[in-house]
């Protein structure tokens, strides 16, 4: 018994001091949380990159909107998600065109928001806005002068990562821009149009 132990003494002294394959051993354990961070910064990455994108075709959009003197159509929204698409690099997000008047009057009390239209492309959950969400969302809108007109142009998807690790996936994408009317006072749709003013 005391010479196997002896014997198991000395193959341990042995083992322990031989440095053979340690780098491999190292490289075993450190090479898949290498691989994880990796990706993981790739996917971090796409993800800013897939906002910004979507930030700069929202701007783009409201950017046109905002030169339009004609009545806007539905063909003419179509082709609006269509540019929207092709500069964010994707078709899954929905885009919400909508035009907001703002309406004061000191002596009969009126303080409030007038939603003259609001329309939808692409599909999921976002909805076209109601009057009784915008008439009294002063905290949503920025400070407006009587009688004036702005365009809301919002975005909304979910990132589908190229490479996923699962931290990302999913994560909401939302961009919001507000623009007024540069050569017209209103932004007209199809049958809706403040008469004498448009």
């Amino acid at each position: 018994m005391r010479r196997l132990a002896s014997s198991l003494a000395r193959h341990l002294r042995r083992i322990r001091g031989d440095e053979r394959g340690v780098v491999a051993v190292e490289t075993l354990i450190i090479a898949p949380l290498l691989m994880l961070g990796l990706l993981f910064s790739y996917e971090a990455y796409s993800m800013f990159r897939q906002q910004s994108l979507r930030e700069k075709a929202t701007y783009t959009v409201a950017d046109i909107l905002s030169r339009e003197t004609a009545v806007v159509t539905d063909l003419y929204l179509d082709n609006i998600k269509r540019v929207f698409d092709l500069m964010s690099g994707t078709d899954d997000a929905q885009l919400r065109i909508s035009a907001v008047r703002y309406r004061k009057d000191s002596h009969d009390d009126i303080d409030e928001f007038d939603l003259r239209w609001s329309k939808v492309r692409g599909e999921g959950a976002m909805t076209a806005l109601t009057d009784g969400e915008v008439r009294k969302a002063h905290g949503v809108f920025p400070v407006m002068d009587d009688g004036e007109e702005i365009i809301l142009v919002e975005s909304s998807g979910r990132f589908t990562p190229p490479v996923s690790t699962g931290y990302f996936t999913g994560h909401p994408l939302e961009t919001q821009m507000f623009v007024i009317p540069r050569f017209a006072p209103q932004l007209c749709f199809t049958d809706t149009c403040v008469p004498g003013t448009g």
